[in-house]
């Protein structure tokens, strides 16, 4: 039997959870999921790089606005 493991991510995870709830017909696209996921992780670590901050303190100052 062939199992794949699949990578665990915090934004693949939320877009699959999304797409479930709103658009259950691209719930198994999962070069659109991955791709999408992949460009959100990207875009996450260059908004936070610059000021230096930690996923917590990030997470933080996103809550606040």
């Amino acid at each position: 039997m062939t199992t794949t493991k699949k990578e665990l991510s915090y934004f693949r995870l939320k877009l699959e959870a999304y797409l479930g709830e709103h658009f259950p017909e691209r719930v198994n696209e999962n070069t659109f999921i991955t791709a999408r996921a992949d460009e959100a992780l990207t875009t996450y670590c260059d908004a936070i790089a610059p000021v230096s901050y930690t996923h917590l303190r990030a997470h933080e100052t996103r809550s606040n606005l």
